[in-house]
């Protein structure tokens, strides 16, 4: 089998393996290792990582290899423009890891000799891409071969496909490579302190059963509380770094929404009917009829009754075979429906097969006629399967695919075995190869029904188009500034909708898919500009832009409303929880307590630590934190939470078995997965990096 066949044979599996930090690793490696040829610094740079430029031609060729990469994988079109902002984000985001990671790597010195590379493919230690591809799995045992690695390696110069799709899993397998050495040297010191490791025991060993007390951050008066100028000047300065943000604009817009008329309405009933006569000629083929003139083609489908609609449901239990029924309106759209047939159909099959498929469709004919014959003189049917089929899933199982319904699997296939008899082994091609299946059961016969429809959709005509068009570009030219526009927007009493904080490079705005064109507008306009009359998703749009903010950190100005809640939650937390404590200092019961602050006992039951969230409560991990680590018959110190200031009560605990070496390693994985991406993250935030996409897409 050529193995772009044999890939795309795999449904995708490829990339299953790959993705991870290194998904992109054989786009970036390219990158990197291309020479001062890519690196040009130039009006066409689309990007600058501390120093390091990148040509926008080679940029979108990385991103055209990595579209086709996903085509050939799966067997799949074009992608959509939404499907393509995505690819190039992750090119993108990839493209910086790889260059902060290099720079890294030539610093310290870390490379991967060419005998670790192979080692990983034909040594000692397979990598799980290599050992649990199916390119180098036996084909009859469905194992592991090493000797198929090797093959594949002698022989993929002499298939562009093979070659390309060694390059990515090869370069996949060096950066990780990579990647794990400068891990491991960041990590050498890395080890769980046992008094972590105890604590966590202590905390995860225990489920208890408790009574608290909530008193809200409302309940105190914001009057009873002030924040000094000073205050908020000194958090704004300690805090600067949670204030940065990116660049980003603010719009408002309006839409003119292009929608069919009581005329299109009208004109889609009036076409159904003038079909309706030919439709319903005996003469007529109703299943050619449909495929020449009707919006949605032929399906072939057979339903029950009960699967149609209450109106044709009554129809078909009546009718008979060559009636029509119609004109109708359904999601949209006139239909009439002829009935081309009554079968009866099980409502269930149990099949096992054998799927062939070779290089060529004579080879994989030829192979699939010889198992046919075997299988008809008597061979074991479950033996041929485990032996021959590339369907790895059920071969192990004989072939067995066990009991489906109708539908589920592709129409050749489907017809066979729900058209066929008990015991019948027939053959069957299908776009993933040839099957040759055995029908082993049927389930029972009921009758389905075989409908051939003519639908008109109805859509806006070119005049209703016109009219829209023309409504918007009067409005736009009739209210060409920010005031005018806001008056007429009030008086016609159109809806405003808004999209907030839109980054440079975002490939659409809030409401409104693949409205890249818009994002570019309020980039290029001043704060009070009104856009051009924009097209898109069947509506004209125009915008006007409200703010701007530049990268940066924001304004005092414009985080003082923040800056001043957060202050007055804390002052108001002291508060509470000063009162709290001279209420339990003076002796009182927990009821006692809560009447005192005007509020009332709640109560939560099998609480741990791993606990999302505490009934009544919401999201506080304050309180969970503090009924996990008071003692049983023990009012807690008050906590403060996310909503209010807490106090807990602890009435039952219950032991939990806990595996200590588990939790040991448990530890240690959290610990390394947030060294990497805290090392990742850091290598980003202190790199210069210049990104000029924002010019191109």
């Amino acid at each position: 089998m050529a193995t772009l066949e044999k890939i795309r044979s795999k449904g995708g599996i490829l990339v299953g393996i790959f993705v991870g930090l290194a998904l992109l690793a054989f786009i970036m490696m390219d990158f990197m290792s291309s020479g001062a040829s890519i690196f040009t610094g130039s009006q066409m740079e689309v990007a600058n990582i501390n120093g390091t430029s990148v040509n926008i031609q080679d940029f979108q060729n990385k991103v055209s290899e990595m579209e086709e990469f996903n085509k050939i994988n799966t067997g799949g079109s074009a992608m959509s423009e939404d499907e393509a902002y995505r690819l190039r984000e992750q090119v993108w985001n990839q493209l910086i890891s790889q260059t902060l990671l290099e720079e890294q790597y030539e610093q310290i010195g870390i490379a991967v000799s060419s005998d670790e590379l192979m080692d990983m493919v034909t040594g000692r230690n397979i990598h799980p891409a290599i050992s649990q591809h199916p390119l180098f799995a036996n084909q009859q045992t469905g194992v592991f071969d090493r000797q198929a690695v090797v093959s594949f390696l002698q022989n993929k110069s002499q298939d562009p496909t093979a070659y390309f799709y060694w390059m990515v899993m090869e370069e996949q397998l060096l950066n990780e490579k990579l990647f794990n050495k400068y891990s491991t040297l960041l990590k050498k010191g890395l080890y769980v302190p046992k008094a972590w490791k105890d604590s966590e025991i202590a905390a995860r060993s225990k489920s208890v059963d408790f009574d608290y007390i909530t008193v809200r951050f409302t309940s105190v008066a914001d009057s009873l509380v002030s924040v000094s100028e000073t205050e908020i000047n000194a958090y704004y300065k300690k805090n600067r770094d949670d204030f940065k943000q990116n660049a980003s604009r603010n719009i408002e817009y309006i839409t003119f929404d292009i929608v069919p008329t009581e005329a299109d309405r009208l004109a889609a009933q009036d076409w159904i009917n003038e079909l309706i006569p030919n439709f319903s000629s005996a003469e007529t083929d109703p299943i050619q009829y449909v495929n020449l003139n009707s919006d949605v083609p032929y399906n072939g489908r057979n339903q029950r009754a009960a699967e149609l609609s209450s109106q044709l449901e009554s129809f078909v239990t009546s009718a008979q075979v060559g009636e029509v029924y119609g004109p109708y309106l359904e999601n949209e759209a006139y239909k009439a429906s002829r009935l081309v047939a009554i079968n009866n159909i099980p409502d269930s099959v149990r099949a096992r097969h054998i799927l062939v498929r070779e290089a060529t469709s004579e080879a994989t004919n030829s192979l699939a006629d010889s198992l046919l014959d075997l299988a008809h003189r008597g061979a074991d049917f479950a033996d041929l399967a485990r032996r021959y089929s590339l369907d790895q899933g059920s071969a192990i199982n004989g072939g067995d695919l066990g009991w489906f319904p109708e539908g589920v699997m592709v129409q050749p296939f489907n017809d066979a075995v729900f058209y066929g008899k008990t015991g019948d082994i027939v053959k069957a091609e299908s776009q993933f190869g040839v099957h040759i299946i055995h029908i082993q059961q049927q389930g029972v016969l009921s009758p389905k029904y075989q409908l051939a429809t003519l639908v008109r959709e109805i859509n806006y005509s070119s005049e209703t188009y016109q009219n829209v068009f023309s409504k918007a570009t009067r409005f736009a030219a009739d209210n060409n500034n920010v005031e005018l526009f806001n008056k007429a927007v009030e008086e016609n009493n159109i809806t405003k909708r808004y999209g907030r904080a839109i980054g440079e490079n975002d490939n659409s705005v809030s409401g409104l898919s693949s409205s890249r064109e818009l994002v570019r507008w309020a980039y290029e306009a001043k704060v009070g500009d009104l856009s051009p009359v924009y097209e898109f998703d069947d509506r004209f749009v125009i915008a006007n832009l409200v703010s701007v903010s530049e990268e940066g950190v924001r304004a005092l100005s414009e985080v003082r409303p923040q800056i001043e809640r957060t202050l007055i939650a804390d002052k108001k937390a002291e508060l509470l929880t000063a009162q709290l404590a001279e209420i339990s200092a003076s002796g009182a019961d927990f009821p006692t307590i809560a009447s005192k602050m005007n509020t009332s006992v709640q109560s939560a039951e099998n609480i741990n630590f791993a606990s999302f969230q505490v009934p009544g409560a919401g999201v506080e991990p304050a309180l969970v934190a503090a009924a996990v680590y008071t003692p049983a018959g023990q009012i807690s110190k008050a906590v403060r939470g996310n909503n209010g200031v807490y106090l807990v009560k602890v009435n039952n605990v219950e032991a939990n078995e806990v595996m200590a070496d588990n939790i040991e390693v448990e530890l240690e994985q959290n610990a390394s997965m947030k060294i990497d991406y805290e090392m990742l993250q850091s290598l980003r935030d202190n790199a210069k990096i210049v990104d000029g996409r924002s010019k191109f897409y």
